[in-house]
């Protein structure tokens, strides 16, 4: 369809139109009967999902709870706005069932107060949209990754950050909430609200590392020239959405930054008072049970040793040199012969070196361009291409040892070994593990 004979919609005008924002947020009550049906359809109480009036009229009755008969003309009222966005009625059998809305809203509600860390799951999510991405060659193919596949990861990848941020609001809440308990209670409860700032610490930086897919997601759109306006729009939100994933992360660290040394701060306070008194006990106690020998020395008692407050020091005798009266003897500057045999051997030595670091780096290219290619490559008859084609054993163990260190770094590449030996015909002396580096579906 041509983007002039496209349908402009005004979201904003719509959901200010009379009635259509209650519809889509219904009140209190009517809300919690809404989720009240989702936990009876849950446990099996209603047969393919589907319920009568009078089940609808008996939750309103127990959300309620006015002791008093449920009005018809009340709950009636209620069904009839229910039924834009959230019931559909089948007048065959006289049942209610759920429409579309009414389930993510459901779905949704649960799933935010829930709650659920796992930084694997999204690291698992960035790496399929990554791999996904590098498939599509087409403009109407891209369209449809960032259209459909990315757009509909975001909430999963956007809701573990509001996730971690509420268990940090939620732990400093509880503290505030709790100022008026007893002195032991309140350091009991702050102790509990530390550990938890700790773990959002640990997981704050689990979680960035799980959305480091997203640099690649970036670079590879980055490297996209495309001159279609729209798509390079949708390109933009996703830069702007990977942007906002990090500033939320910062927005996290330095959140716990600001707080964490605030309740270390609380509890030196707190201590302080039963520490005051541990030292003034311990001080009663040395002056009860110590004693004064004849020699108006101090003995404390058993099992605490005297403090050594002083230590004889060994006197010394110091000869100083005068220098204008026996100056040391000049030494001889040596000179020293350039060698141009040993220079130029040495030369070559380093030449050789940075030989083999250039082909090194080009092996490593090429076997990375295989694996990107063919999704896999068997790195031990690699070895021995290399060691055949440069004579250098070093070069081909420093590019094997340098794609192995990489393979086990990298979250997108996996590293196997079989203990199945490999030979090769030419080099019959060396035998090496069969070994696979291969792409993480």
């Amino acid at each position: 369809m041509d983007e002039t004979n496209k349908i402009s919609f005004d979201f904003i005008k719509e959901i200010k139109e009379p009635g259509v924002y209650q519809l889509l947020f219904p009140k209190k009550e009517v809300g919690l009967a809404v989720m009240l049906l989702f936990d009876k359809i849950e446990n099996n109480l209603f047969i393919d999902g589907k319920f009568t009036e009078n089940d609808i009229h008996d939750t309103f009755a127990k959300i309620v709870k006015t002791g008093e008969r449920y009005p018809k003309e009340i709950y009636s009222g209620h069904i009839a706005e229910l039924q834009e966005y959230f019931l559909d009625y089948n007048q065959e059998s006289q049942k209610y069932y759920f429409k579309d809305y009414a389930y993510r809203f459901h779905a949704y509600a649960k799933k935010t107060l829930e709650g659920n860390f796992s930084p694997t799951r999204i690291a698992k999510i960035c790496s399929h949209l990554t791999h996904s991405l590098r498939q599509k060659e087409t403009l109407e193919d891209l369209k449809f990754w960032l259209e459909e596949e990315f757009k509909k990861n975001e909430p999963d990848l956007r809701g573990q950050i509001d996730f971690l941020d509420r268990q940090i609001v939620d732990s400093v809440n509880k503290l505030k909430s709790k100022t008026e308990d007893s002195n032991q209670n309140f350091i009991d409860i702050l102790k509990e609200v530390e550990n938890n700032l700790d773990n959002a610490q640990i997981q704050s930086g689990e979680l960035a590392s799980a959305y480091s897919e997203t640099k690649v997601i970036r670079t590879i759109l980055e490297k996209k020239q495309i001159s279609d306006s729209e798509i390079n729009d949708l390109i933009s939100d996703v830069h702007h959405f990977i942007k906002y994933l990090n500033e939320r992360l910062d927005s996290i660290d330095r959140k716990l930054d600001r707080i964490q040394p605030k309740i270390r701060q609380l509890f030196a306070t707190l201590n302080r008072p039963q520490f005051n008194s541990k030292v003034e006990k311990f001080i009663h106690f040395l002056l009860k049970e110590s004693k004064v020998d004849n020699k108006r020395v101090t003995i404390l008692p058993n099992k605490i040793e005297n403090p050594i407050t002083h230590i004889n020091t060994p006197n010394f005798t110091i000869l100083e040199r005068e220098r204008e009266l026996f100056p040391p003897q000049s030494k001889k500057i040596k000179k020293y012969s350039v060698n141009k045999k040993v220079i130029e051997k040495n030369k070559q030595k380093v030449l050789k070196v940075l030989e083999q670091q250039d082909l090194v780096r080009k092996w490593e290219y090429f076997i990375l361009s295989e694996i990107d290619l063919k999704g896999s490559i068997n790195l031990s008859k690699t070895f021995f291409n290399i060691l055949d084609e440069t004579k250098d054993g070093q070069v081909a163990v420093s590019t094997i040892y340098n794609i192995i260190r990489t393979a086990r770094k990298e979250k997108s590449l996996n590293f196997e070994m079989q203990k199945i030996k490999e030979k090769n015909n030419i080099n019959q002396e060396i035998t090496l593990w069969k070994m696979k580096v291969s792409k993480k579906e």
